[in-house]
């Protein structure tokens, strides 16, 4: 059942020629799928505005208190169970730690850790990914 999921993101000069696009597994499909819903906000997807993460509505000035992390623990938790059926037995970890940005405007930036532990519905194998968002201002590692 190897490489039947189409490998992200879609190439679409291929596909206008009619080409194949390249493919992956179904472990690389579940986690381009996992880190679409951790980068993408509530009602940003016109086809199911519950599809996202708490992530992009909080207040990042109380990223380190423990409510918000349990927040967008419990809501990754929730979104990984509702829109990705290959995935059972979720588990989230979300951390959050200070990065010091080396260049020409060293600051320090929040780092958000998100960890999935699950196992896979079809072999019931163990499935892991792992995230690094910088927030404050949101951007991708």
């Amino acid at each position: 059942m190897s490489n039947e999921y189409y490998r992200l993101p879609l190439d679409f000069e291929t596909l206008l020629q009619r080409r194949a696009l390249p493919r992956c597994s179904e472990e690389e499909s579940i986690a381009q799928h996992l880190y679409l819903m951790l980068t993408t906000y509530f009602g940003e997807s016109r086809f199911d505005p519950t599809f996202g993460c708490l992530v992009w509505e909080q207040d990042f000035e109380a990223m380190t208190n423990m409510r918000w992390k349990d927040a967008v623990q419990r809501s990754v938790e929730e979104t990984i169970r509702s829109h990705e059926p290959r995935l059972e037995q979720v588990k989230v970890l979300v951390g959050v730690d200070d990065f010091e940005m080396k260049g020409v405007s060293q600051r320090i930036r929040k780092r958000l850790e998100v960890t999935v532990k699950a196992v896979l519905h079809r072999t019931n194998e163990p499935f892991g990914f792992r995230a690094s968002l910088f927030v404050a201002p949101l951007s991708v590692s």
